[in-house]
């Protein structure tokens, strides 16, 4: 039986083979897509009653459906209907991305495009001048997005071996 498919019991032999099962997830984490990788360590939390880490793993793979951790903060673009890029909304670029690891790997090449509330819009083109259309983050930022990802769940994954 492998440790997803059992509880580990906290003997010291045990926490030994939880520190060695730790590694291969670790080094899977590292190398695997990262939603993959989550869905490996969420079989892993749920089957050691990680309630915390298997919280925090399905948050980060699905999507956040509230608060959501500061590393998750990121710069948005602001474009016309046209795709023209719009200037002088600096202040009002910073946005919570509450969209799972499953779903930003899919933006990886294009970007992530939000189609952000009407009401947040219309603010955004009284100040922008000119109607706003979409709010846009960058693939290089999503990759930065899904490393912090990867490095969070390595502390989380780290804490509990502890």
């Amino acid at each position: 039986m492998s440790v997803s498919e059992t509880r580990i019991p906290f003997s010291l032999d045990n926490i030994l083979a939880a520190l060695e099962s730790r590694l291969e997830l670790e080094e899977a984490i590292n190398k695997l897509p990262l939603t993959h990788a989550l869905e490996k360590c969420l079989a892993f939390a749920d089957a050691n009653n990680a309630i915390e880490l298997s919280t925090f793993i399905k948050q980060e793979l699905y999507g956040y459906g509230s608060q959501t951790p500061s590393y998750r903060y990121l710069q948005l673009s602001y474009f016309d209907a046209g795709g023209q890029f719009i200037n002088g909304l600096n202040q009002y670029s910073i946005y919570p991305v509450v969209t799972g690891a499953c779903k930003l790997e899919l933006h990886l090449k294009n970007g992530l495009t939000l189609i952000l509330p009407k009401q947040i819009l219309t603010f955004l083109s009284q100040v922008a001048g000119r109607e706003v259309d979409t709010g846009h983050v960058s693939p290089d930022l999503i990759q930065n997005l899904l490393e912090t990802i990867r490095k969070e769940t390595i502390v989380k994954l780290t804490a509990i071996a502890s």
